[in-house]
This record gives structure tokens, sequence and C-alpha cells, in this order.
């Protein structure tokens, strides 16, 4: 395609996204109801900020793209800016689809916890150490909770914990970060779940889907797009190709098996073999594409 072409797609041709959201759900190879994991990502270009809110279905090692929203500013989505995107997900897909969402410190306050437990929609929600809650009649930092455990083990508090208005279950763990301090990962549900910090362990596959568009793969970073609404259009494009090369990584490891390595961990992702597998089919045979092109088709 020449680049005019792929210039006046990007400036006139009008994409409707929400069909966009509805193809990227039937092909996905995941049933639901969905593990939903909420997270934002941005980055800066010719001094424009972009600032991504995405929503994704939460699959083998990664999450897969639904819903996103540009938000024209930079910092932290607010309230509103996230119930608008849970409340268009509903609106496609029905809450029923929903199992449960999973989000990072970033997405807390009242009225986000008041939104999803009124709904009613699980979740999974790291809270900041440092957030007051009341306990017993009297309030303390969150982390007080789980100051006396030993590193890597999990505490959970059986009975419900009042943060502002909600009540709600927590669980915590002290570990050691990337800078060799101590930290404390504390995960707030509404109902008591044995298996929270394992759900909550899912959260990462999304930071999994935004390194593969924006370095990993697709580089959405070195686009020279500075339109809010070009880019978005540009990841719907993106998305679709997304998984794709996730249904072609499937397809190849039925046929032959990603190696295994300790611990039972694959030697590379199911993306990645998918990625790997199409740059071989477009360079050198066109009748895998066409194979390739089926598993669109048989969704």
């Amino acid at each position: 395609m020449r680049p005019s072409r792929i210039q006046r797609f990007f400036t006139e041709f009008p994409i409707d996204f929400d069909v966009i959201a509805r193809l990227l759900v039937a092909i996905i190879p995941v049933k639901g109801p969905y593990q939903l994991s909420l997270d934002r990502t941005n980055w800066k270009f010719a001094g424009v900020n972009f600032n991504i809110l995405c929503l994704t279905i939460v699959a083998d090692n990664v999450s897969l793209p639904v819903l996103w929203t540009m938000l024209d500013k930079r910092g932290n989505s607010n309230q509103e800016e996230r119930k608008f995107l849970i409340l268009r997900y509903i609106h496609l897909f029905g809450l029923d689809s929903i199992d449960c969402i999973i989000a990072d410190r970033e997405f807390i306050g009242q009225e986000w916890f008041g939104f999803l437990i009124n709904n009613p929609i699980k979740f999974y929600l790291r809270i900041r150490e440092n957030l007051f809650v009341s306990h017993k009649g009297r309030m303390l930092r969150v982390s007080w909770l789980f100051n006396n455990l030993p590193l890597n083990t999990t505490r959970q508090i059986d009975k419900p914990i009042l943060i502002g208005d909600h009540w709600v279950y927590l669980t915590g763990m002290k570990i050691i970060n990337k800078k060799g301090n101590i930290e404390f990962v504390i995960v707030a549900t509404y109902q008591y779940d044995s298996q929270t910090m394992q759900v909550y362990a899912k959260r990462w596959t999304i930071e999994c889907f935004f390194k593969a568009i924006k370095t990993a793969g697709f580089n959405l970073e070195d686009t020279h797009l500075k339109d809010q609404k070009r880019l978005e259009k540009l990841l719907a494009v993106i998305a679709i190709a997304f998984v794709w090369v996730y249904l072609i990584g499937q397809y190849e490891n039925r046929i032959k098996p990603i190696p295994i390595l300790a611990h039972q961990r694959r030697a590379f992702s199911i993306f990645r073999y998918g990625l790997d597998n199409i740059i071989k089919a477009l360079t050198f045979d066109n009748q895998t594409i066409k194979q390739y092109l089926l598993l669109l088709t048989r969704t």
C-alpha cells in the first residue's frame, strides 16, 4: 500500500471502535466470563504526551486488548474516565461477561470502589501501603496490618476492613522491591478469596501487552503520529494484529510446542512465537500466510 493511501486512511477513514471491540472479543481465544485487566500507558514524542487508558482480557501470560480511550492530559486517569470505559464494556458485552477486574494502585478511590461494589463487579485492586483504614475502632496505615509478616509470605485478614465508606477484604505480603527496599503488596477485594494474590498476579499480563506494542514487536512509540485521533485508529489496527499474532502463536504451539525450561516455564511466549512465525512466513512462505489468515475466519 502506498504511503499516501495509508495517510488518507488515518486522516479520513472513520472507525467505529465499538465494532472493533466486538471483533476483538469474537476472535480472542478465551471464553468468558473474563478476567479484565485495567491499566494506563504513556510516552512523549515531539512534545506531545500520549496517554492511553486500556482494558484487556487476561489470556495465557498476556492480555488481549478490547477497549481503550485516549486521555487528553498527562498523569493518572480519574474515576469518571474509568467508569465510562467499564460502562462501555458492559453496554457491548454485558455485566455477566465480567469475572473480575484487576488493577494497580492508580485505580482506587471512594467513588470507584462504590461503583464496582454497587454494580456488582468483583475486583482485585492493589491499594497504597500508606492508605489509612479503620480497624477495631481506630485509624491506622494499612501496612501496619502486615508489618510483622516474614518476607514473601501472604496474610489474609478474615474480617472486612473499612476503607472510607466501603468494607473490603485485604490480602497482603511483604517483599523486597527492585530497589532493594521493603515494599507491601496489599490487595483489596469485596469478597473473601483464598486465591486473591494468584488472581492479582495476572495484572502483569497487561504490562506484557504494553511492552509488545511499544517496544517488543509493534514499536508504537516510534510512530510519528501526533494527532490523538489518528493514534487511536493506529491502536485499533495494532490491536487486531496483536490478537492475530497471538492466534498464530497458539496454532504453531499445537503443531510444534514451545520448549519448556526449568520451573515449567516456556522458552518464549506465545506472542513471541507467533510474531517470529509470521515474520518468517511473510518473508518466505505465502501459503503459510493464507493459513494464518484462515485463523481469523475460523474463530
